[in-house]
């Protein structure tokens, strides 16, 4: 009769049950640090795009001897260099998440984005100053979302 081979190599039921507890506690403590990391790295990007946008508006400024691009220029992406809007994704306190690339126009023209403009569809909004001047020599963009920035606390049309 053969007896039982003893040196047979593995981890008993035991020693799996521990291991996955301490993943399981691990990832109790980083999961909610990998989501404020998102946030932070969300919040960053958001404001990244907006100077963006504002340095497109100022080369086109620069190029176009004074005058900023009309509303139908912006919201067609021609003062970028690849034709597209960017999308910007910001996040409200409560985590939800809003993708837009779209442009929001001001309807009074006075070449500044006030906050009673602004609303909570996401994308940019944009002033072209067009009632003051015909030659569009103030203009103003913000991003088109009255919730807060979770990681500053502003209002994102604040930046």
């Amino acid at each position: 009769m053969r007896g039982r081979n003893r040196n047979k190599r593995g981890f008993t039921l035991i020693e799996l049950i521990i291991v996955i507890a301490i993943l399981g506690i691990l990832a109790l403590y980083a999961l909610p640090k990998y989501q404020e990391i998102v946030k932070e790295a969300r919040s960053a990007e958001a404001r990244a795009q907006l100077s963006s946008f504002r340095s497109a508006l100022g080369i086109y400024y620069a190029k176009n001897h004074g005058v900023y691009p009309s509303r139908f220029a912006v919201k067609r992406g021609d003062i970028f260099a690849d034709g597209r809007v960017p999308e910007i994704e910001v996040t409200n306190s409560r985590g939800k998440v809003v993708r837009s690339a779209a442009v929001k126009t001001t309807r009074d023209g006075d070449g500044v984005v006030e906050p009673n403009e602004v609303n909570y569809n996401g994308g940019w909004v944009y002033d072209d100053g067009h009632k003051l001047d015909p030659k569009y020599s103030k203009a103003d963009v913000r991003i088109n979302y009255k919730a807060r920035d979770p990681v500053t606390g502003k209002h994102w049309y604040e930046y």
